[in-house]
């Protein structure tokens, strides 16, 4: 008994040095490397970024990608079609799609009952949603819809106006050039005591956006991931007026060219049912 008890509050040491520290400022933050790309139509510059704390770090990609179309940004589905079945791994769909930058999307299939699906001009589904809501509109342009503030049944009006993609998954981490005020239950932690593995996609005007994707559970690497918060504030700092999270966790995936310009959490890239891919 008494094994279990000390092993028990050694247990409950760790987990609040892991909570304390998700809440704690790094020691230093630094630009470890930069990756660019640009051609006729594009142009890529991809930032790793490191926060450095007492005992772990936290690494991050920021990418700022300029375009000069706002078809430039494209989604595709995992086995080329609508599908609650299938799933691939982003590099694969990508590569299929000759994508230049290719990022997880919001792992629309898990969410088969419920949301508004709109990708590529396409409505495929519109069911009543409690999630913060990402519109593309066919001029390159953003907007969020919070959850409080959505309406069911809006599918088909967001496609009369000029809407081409839209995602579920949130939160909305920045508006109007402002951090959100994060909901306190949401389909995922939002806590600043809470580091995961993240991508989400934000945009400073209509032919500037910006991805991150943050790795995480990788020890010695980036060993417990990055917090909502966190993004919030790079988000902000890019000069983002809106900024939303995308799935993460084993889904956090960044590809440039048909490589892989993160390590992601497991041993290999997770099967995902759908990405966002910017292309020439």
């Amino acid at each position: 008994m008494k094994k279990v008890l000390a092993l028990l509050l050694a247990l409950s040491l760790t987990l609040c040095a892991s909570l304390a520290l998700a809440a704690t400022e790094p020691n230093s933050k630094n630009i470890e490397n930069t990756i660019t790309y640009e051609s006729d139509t594009l142009r890529i510059t991809i930032d790793q970024w490191c926060y450095a704390f007492n005992n772990t770090d936290c690494r991050f990609f920021v990418a700022n990608v300029y375009t000069t179309r706002p078809d430039q940004l494209l989604t595709a589905f995992a086995g080329e079609e609508y599908s609650t079945k299938n799933a691939e791994a982003t590099s694969e769909i990508a590569a299929r799609h000759e994508a230049v930058l290719a990022f997880n999307g919001d792992y629309y299939n898990y969410k088969d009952k419920y949301n508004m699906i709109i990708r590529n001009g396409v409505l495929y589904r519109d069911m009543p949603s409690t999630r913060d809501l990402l519109l593309v509109y066919n001029d390159g342009t953003m907007s969020g819809v919070l959850a409080a503030d959505r309406q069911e049944g809006m599918g088909q009006t967001y496609i009369d106006q000029g809407v081409v993609q839209s995602f579920e998954f949130g939160p909305l981490l920045v508006l109007n050039g402002e951090k959100t005020q994060l909901p306190d239950k949401y389909i995922i932690y939002t806590k600043d005591t809470v580091r995961e593995p993240r991508t989400a996609i934000g945009q400073v005007d209509a032919n500037h956006f910006v991805v991150i994707v943050a790795d995480g559970r990788r020890d010695g690497w980036s060993d417990l991931g990055m917090t909502l918060q966190e993004m919030q504030q790079v988000f902000v700092d890019q000069g983002c007026h809106i900024a939303y999270n995308l799935d993460g966790g084993g889904s956090a995936t960044m590809v440039l060219n048909g490589e892989l310009v993160n390590k992601t959490s497991g041993s290999r890239e997770r099967n995902v049912s759908d990405i966002l891919y910017f292309v020439n």
